[in-house]
């Protein structure tokens, strides 16, 4: 008897469910297909009718975004760093970003995965630079690699006090680039230069010639 299709929906969300967690977990190469399906409790066999391999699987999880975005559209944005940036957030790597987590794991798979970690960082910049004028805003895009990175790196660091560093240093920098920048003041219009008056006396008419002047020329008297 075929499944219902509520059911099969309910099987790809699990697969994906235990799949993303295992991913971010231990990485792309160190998860397979049996790893997977026995983490969701179903065979092998079950896996095909959903998706047609493990990198295609994989690139869905990518382009789900878990973590950062859905919090983000979700959010304001300074509560949802301040979350991200966190020494509890950063315990949870089952559960975390994709972003920072599988960063490396895309760099090195298909392109179909690669395209998808490109959209859903898109989707962050654009969501961090909400109320901006552009959405690929330099600041929220600034903000976009400190977070990520300071996850990615303080994650790595098997110093506690580095990591507790990182992720401080992350939050004050984010702080700073995501306050609203002062409006400029519109520039002053110039006032148009008044012609200037002429401070000159208009030249006096010649004087015309006297009588006596006149009959010494031999001109009318």
């Amino acid at each position: 008897m075929p499944i219902s299709a509520t059911r099969k929906a309910a099987i790809r969300a699990e697969i994906v469910e235990h799949a993303a967690r295992l991913f971010r977990l231990r990485g792309h190469a160190g998860t397979n297909i049996d790893d997977i399906m026995l983490a969701a409790g179903l065979t092998r066999g079950a896996f095909y009718a959903h998706f047609t391999s493990k990198d295609a699987l994989f690139a869905e999880i990518v382009r789900m975004g878990h973590g950062l975005l859905p919090k983000l559209r979700a959010g304001k944005p300074s509560a949802v760093l301040d979350a991200y940036l966190d020494r509890e957030s950063l315990s949870a790597t089952a559960q975390g970003c994709a972003l920072a987590a599988l960063a490396g794991d895309v760099a090195r798979s298909p392109l179909s995965a690669r395209l998808a970690y490109a959209n859903v960082l898109h989707g962050v910049i654009a969501e961090l630079a909400r109320g901006r004028k552009r959405a690929l805003d330099a600041d929220a895009t600034a903000v976009a690699i400190l977070a990520v990175g300071a996850v990615a790196l303080a994650r790595a660091s098997g110093d506690t006090r580095l990591s507790d560093w990182l992720l401080r240093c992350a939050r004050r920098a984010a702080k700073t680039l995501m306050k609203p920048k002062p409006k400029k003041p519109a520039p002053k219009r110039r006032a148009s230069p008044a012609k200037k008056r002429s401070t000159s006396r208009p030249k006096a008419a010649p004087a015309l010639p006297s009588r006596r002047a006149a009959r010494s020329r031999g001109g009318p008297a």
